[in-house]
């Protein structure tokens, strides 16, 4: 219920790509591509890039965090066009993607409003505070302000 001053968050840049041309050109312009909730089973994100061989095929990766020791584990796929079309697609960047936030843009979530009501609202951005990295907030598509992410639960029937 309490909405945190802004001032003590940053925004971090999710760049998202809203039509189809615009997710084809950054996957043969070499970008990888952030994809939410693409695996059907367990809903788990993906990784996606063009890799030229002898032709040029489309690889994914569940990997989207690396370590040191393992490098990212990538796959050859039949990645489809409505694949792209379809599902909510991201610039992938590790600064952005390494994060520990729990809630990503475009997740429902169930918050007490500012009016003391029980309400459900989708993520619009996410921010981390300037002095502890670990702490997130979220803006809301309900309410003008910050929401802390120990105040918001996933709301799984949406």
């Amino acid at each position: 219920m309490a909405i945190v001053d802004s001032t003590q968050y940053t925004l971090i840049p999710f760049v998202s790509y809203k039509t189809l041309n615009d997710k084809i050109q950054a996957l043969l312009s070499g970008e990888i591509l952030f994809i939410k909730k693409f695996e059907k089973n367990e809903g788990a994100d993906v990784l996606v890039r063009l890799e030229q061989k002898k032709f040029t095929v489309s690889q994914i990766s569940y990997d989207i965090s690396v370590n040191g020791i393992d490098p990212r584990y990538w796959i050859t796929f039949n990645l489809g066009l409505n694949d792209l079309s379809l599902f909510t697609c991201y610039q992938f960047s590790e600064n952005v993607f390494g994060k520990e936030h729990k809630y990503m843009i475009n997740d429902v979530v169930s918050y007490i409003s500012e009016d003391g009501r029980t309400d459900t609202a989708i993520v619009e951005e996410v921010y981390q505070h300037n002095t502890d990295p670990t702490k997130f907030a979220y803006r809301l598509s309900r309410d003008e302000g910050l929401y802390v992410e120990e105040e918001l639960i996933k709301n799984v029937y949406m």
